[in-house]
């Protein structure tokens, strides 16, 4: 991944392995062509497990191969072990199959030129841009051939480049073999550790001593959303998004007690702030501009302050807290103030912001309910700071405050319903209202609404972002792009949902031990994904972890089931 982009690239896209043992070969990858796969190396596989690391057991007719794989923190590199605990194969051969280009396109035979190479540490390739280093253990062949046609029926489905060719530069070939066997696959200059080093670092940062095996696997899997000074939003396509970053911050950084990222976190944003606003993406300007990236800025520097009691920090950003308030009172093209609420003007903004050319599939411009609970926040969390801070409010603020609650209800309940944006009124039902309840800063408090997302909004994977009862309702995410972008926000169920829902419900009188319960089979996931389809078997979809379906279930399980207060010391790892 470039750092100043976070554009990711495919280098090596795989080892094509080969075993044999007694004379006899056996291949345990498995590759899709066009009317068929070969090999089927996935019939030897006999068991799995994602904790503490990748591994596959496979039963190669009686021989046993444990294969596992580490990823440093520290560094582009990766390390392979494969173990014996019964025969020792006679001779292990690895393929390298190589892409070398970014991850969104497909390379085909002839686009580019390889060199391989070798000195005293590794096997070497290069495309002249970008190199690959191998650890250097048995003898390289060198074979200089490309392999046509690989199938990737997840990208045939989409509708995207399905096809791909690789470029296999020579063989690695293995004998007198040990167990375990280590390969040591890297981008970077060096190879800067060996998998038990990398194991111990890994299991150092991740380590904690909850009761709950469930806590403690998405705690030891959230640390990989950490940068040096952001949070990636999930893997394997997104990048940092602020909105991301802010809202998974509490989850992810503060409950861990992680004071001195979350400071370099905000102090990223603050350096790039534009307008007085902070930039929704750091890294392309097609998505910088938001209706709410801001507003959780703030809410999450108040979270930073209830966490570590740190004042002087909040001093330091106070004035970009009152740029952010201003910039909302004054307005500009993409939102504005309109009497006390926030007015959205251009599409998408919030969000659910699903868009294909000049297609916006929820546009919800006007005055949508969560950038107002958000607003109405804002403000308090910023007159809470002056009277710690010992400044004057200005009274532009103060006069928004005063009767907020009061028209906020007004307002957004029509006839009995919570309408989710109001100017123009659209009563779709969707889960954001469920902020007016959940922020520090609550406006709503009425059970029937919650008993309807109970009803019409909950699965045991999250909310639905809408109710099955619209007729827009898209109960599958899957298909081409136009098919899936209209369903990300029209009834596919979002884990993070969970966070705020589990909150507004702890908050007004719902037991958090069934919450907790219902939920289980989320908490319990070895992997958080993005979605999950809005209708039953509920498969999961998107990025397969994501940033803020982690962080708001740890967030909330720590502030309502478990009733933790900010302050208090959670058990933790390393930093």
């Amino acid at each position: 991944s470039e750092q100043n982009n976070y554009n990711r690239y495919v280098i090596l896209s795989k080892l094509y392995e080969e075993l044999a043992f007694q004379g006899k070969q056996y291949a345990i990858d498995t590759n899709y062509y066009p009317g068929t796969m070969w090999p089927e190396g996935f019939r030897y596989i006999q068991g799995y497990s994602t904790i503490p690391y990748p591994s596959l057991t496979f039963n190669l007719e009686g021989n046993i191969c444990k294969k596992s794989l580490i990823l440093d923190p520290d560094a582009d590199t990766v390390v392979i072990r494969y173990e014996f605990p019964e025969k020792i194969p006679d001779m292990v051969n690895l393929y390298p199959l190589l892409a070398f280009r970014s991850f969104h396109n497909v390379i085909k035979s002839g686009q580019k030129e390889f060199v391989a190479d070798e000195d005293k540490g590794s096997y070497s390739f290069t495309d002249g841009i970008y190199s690959l280093k191998i650890s250097k253990i048995g003898k390289f062949i060198n074979k200089g051939l490309w392999y046509y046609n690989f199938i990737y029926p997840e990208e045939q489905e989409r509708g995207t480049n399905s096809m791909e060719d690789l470029y296999m530069p020579g063989v690695i070939s293995i004998s007198n073999i040990k167990s375990p066997l280590d390969i040591a696959i890297t981008t970077d200059d060096n190879f800067s550790g060996n998998f038990p080093d990398i194991l111990q670092r890994l299991t150092g940062r991740g380590k904690n001593n909850e009761k709950d095996p469930a806590i403690n696997a998405l705690r030891a899997n959230s640390y990989n959303f950490r940068l040096k000074n952001d949070l990636i939003a999930g893997f394997h396509w997104f990048g940092p998004w602020a909105r991301d970053t802010f809202i998974s911050m509490p989850g992810l950084v503060l409950i861990e007690k992680n004071f001195d990222m979350a400071m370099e976190i905000f102090l990223n944003y603050v350096g790039k702030m534009k307008g007085n606003l902070i930039p929704n993406n750091l890294y392309n300007r097609s998505f910088e501009r938001s209706a709410d990236a801001p507003l959780w800025f703030i809410y999450a520097l108040y979270k930073y302050y209830a966490y570590s009691n740190d004042s002087s920090f909040v001093r330091s950003l106070f004035k970009n807290v009152k740029d952010i308030i201003n910039s909302y009172i004054s307005g500009n093209e993409d939102f504005s103030l309109d009497g006390k609420f926030i007015k959205v003007s251009n599409a998408p903004m919030t969000w659910m912001d699903a868009k294909n050319g000049n297609t916006s599939f929820t546009p919800r411009t006007g005055k949508p309910v969560e950038i107002n609970a958000l607003w109405y926040n804002s403000l308090k969390i910023y007159t809470y700071f002056c009277k710690i801070l010992g400044e004057q409010p200005e009274k532009t603020a103060i006069d928004i405050l005063s009767g907020y609650e009061d028209e906020f209800t007004g307002k957004f309940i029509i006839n009995g319903e919570i309408a989710d944006t109001i100017d123009p009124v659209d009563t779709s039902f969707r889960p954001n209202f469920l902020f007016a309840y959940s922020l520090p800063f609550p406006l709503l408090n009425q059970k029937q609404f919650l008993e309807k997302a109970r009803l019409e909004l909950v699965t045991p994977y999250g909310l639905r972002s809408l109710s099955p009862r619209s007729n827009k309702f898209a109960g599958t995410y899957s298909g081409p792009v136009m098919e899936r972008d209209r369903a990300y926000h029209n009834g596919t169920v979002w884990p993070w949902l969970a966070g705020p829902y589990i909150t507004a419900c702890v908050r007004n009188g719902y037991d958090a031990g069934n919450l907790y319960r219902f939920f289980s089979d989320l908490y319990s996931m070895e992997m958080v994904p993005e979605i999950f389809d809005g209708l039953s078997p509920g498969e999961p979809r998107g990025c397969i972890m994501q940033a803020w379906s982690y962080g708001e279930l740890i967030r909330a399980y720590y502030e309502d089931i478990r009733k933790y207060s900010p302050g208090t010391t959670v058990k933790r790892g390393v930093k």
